[in-house]
């Protein structure tokens, strides 16, 4: 019994030693160390537990009823009742997959335009949704394309805009607001890259702008620039 129970130690002895024996490092081996745990709690607390929803922008809203997380102050123009604010968290926009800038203009505190641009075009779109618009072409070179072209083509069985036109506006006429679609597919001078350049970057030179607007924004954005320039003609009466 003596000698079965040492053997029985010995056995377990021999085990334990070859288990915590390290194994001879191969030459062609490294050691790597395990990758430290990154703390995402710090990001995970910066994202939006909301979204805003670019449909929920109405004419007339009051400014101090503006999402201020989503919009900062940009400045004011003409006088201190005219003001713009902009997009300043396009993660917090739940359209931020094709809006890539929102301004918002103010008049006496109230919102009377609204201007969206787009990261692609949407006329096809906005033509089903808002139905037949007046379309404005004042370049040159898209006013001489029509002499030989149709505004309006016939693609797959459905009315579209001529692809080869570059540069145009749609119009809605609406009782309570106007509605504007302006497409720029030209290159713009101040952005041109190289061609190796384009290939690897968005090219950022075409905009498709949306704007909403109150029927009397035109009007009283004279009467602010009317306002500003006797205000300018005051104090050059007294220096």
């Amino acid at each position: 019994m003596k000698t079965h129970h040492i053997l029985s130690i010995l056995a377990f002895t021999l085990f334990i030693g070859s288990c915590s024996r390290p194994e001879p490092k191969k030459d062609d081996e490294e050691y790597v160390p395990p990758a430290p745990v990154e703390r995402v709690a710090d990001f995970e607390s910066d994202m939006p537990a909301y979204k805003f929803e670019f449909g929920s922008l109405a004419l007339n809203i009051n400014v101090k009823d503006l999402d201020h997380r989503v919009f900062k102050h940009f400045g004011h123009f003409y006088t201190e009742d005219y003001n713009i604010y902009r997009l300043d968290r396009v993660d917090y926009l739940a359209e931020s997959y094709f809006i890539d800038e929102v301004n918002l203009y103010f008049i006496d505190s109230l919102l009377v335009r609204i201007q969206a641009f787009l990261k692609e075009d949407k006329t096809d779109e906005f033509l089903r949704k808002y139905g037949s618009a007046k379309i404005s072409i004042d370049d040159y070179h898209n006013k001489t394309l029509l002499k030989t072209e149709k505004v309006v083509t016939k693609k797959n069985g459905k009315y579209t805009i001529n692809e080869k036109l570059d540069a145009y506006t749609l119009k809605w006429i609406r009782k309570d607001l106007d509605i504007s679609y302006q497409v720029s597919k030209k290159a713009d001078t101040g952005r041109i890259m190289q061609a190796q350049e384009l290939q690897a970057f968005n090219d950022k030179r075409q905009r498709y702008k949306l704007t909403f607007q109150t029927k009397d924004f035109e009007n009283q954005l004279a009467w602010v620039k009317w306002e500003s320039y006797q205000e300018s003609k005051k104090k050059q009466k007294t220096r």
